[in-house]
Order: structure tokens, then C-alpha cells, then sequence
């Protein structure tokens, strides 16, 4: 049975709620920068089908990752990787700085490729 496509995530999604706290700019930047790490993190490691953000791209509200976009082992790492960082930084008293450290992926990665 084949498995209908659909949006995983999306930046406006994050960046366009209406919701407190009020969205500020330096928010809506963090999350470009969340999206811009996390998919080039993806693409890095060769977990999606296609190259969502090429080399210069920005990231906006229309950037999306769907589950088409995923490999198999993309969409594996993206429940056991992408989404307790995405928790871990939500947690974090410095979100921008929780963001750019990108060793709690790198060692979800190398867990995920042991466990192969």
C-alpha cells in the first residue's frame, strides 16, 4: 500500500501562529535557522530524496520537509533524531545557541547508524 504524501513540517506553520508569546523577529529568524540547519543536516547525511535547500537558499514560510522528501532512514532518524532536538532546544534557556550545536545530532546519528 502505497503511503500518501504529506507535510511533516513547515516554517510558517511555526512562524505564523497566532499564539503567545507574541512572534518577535529574533523568534521567526530562530526558527529559519532551525529549518536551515535541520534540513541541511538531513541532506548532509543523505536522508532525503531530493535537495530541499541548495547551497544559498533561504529559508521562509513556504519551507517544507514532506514525507516524500524523506528517505526510509530519513523518516527513522527524523522521529528518533530531529524531534527530541527539536524538544531539547524548545527546553533550552539559550535556544539560538541550543540550535547551533548540532553534537546532539551528530551523536543521535552515530547511534542511528550503529543500530543499522
Amino acid at each position: 500500500m502505497e503511503q500518501k504524501d504529506f507535510i511533516i513540517t513547515k516554517a510558517g506553520w511555526l512562524t505564523q501562529m497566532k499564539s503567545t508569546p507574541p512572534l518577535t523577529e529574533e523568534y521567526i529568524q530562530r526558527e529559519y535557522l532551525r529549518f536551515e540547519i535541520m534540513i541541511k543536516f538531513l541532506q548532509i547525511y543523505k536522508l532525503t530524496t531530493r535537495i530541499i535547500l541548495k547551497d544559498g537558499d533561504s529559508v521562509n514560510d513556504e519551507t517544507e520537509i514532506k514525507y516524500s522528501d524523506l528517505t526510509v532512514e530519513g523518516r527513522k532518524f527524523y522521529s528518533i533524531g530531529i524531534i527530541p532536538w527539536i524538544k531539547k532546544i524548545d527546553r533550552s534557556k539559550n535556544p539560538e545557541k541550543a540550535i547551533r550545536d548540532i553534537s546532539f545530532l551528530e551523536k543521535k546519528m552515530v547511534e542511528f547508524i550503529n543500530a543499522i
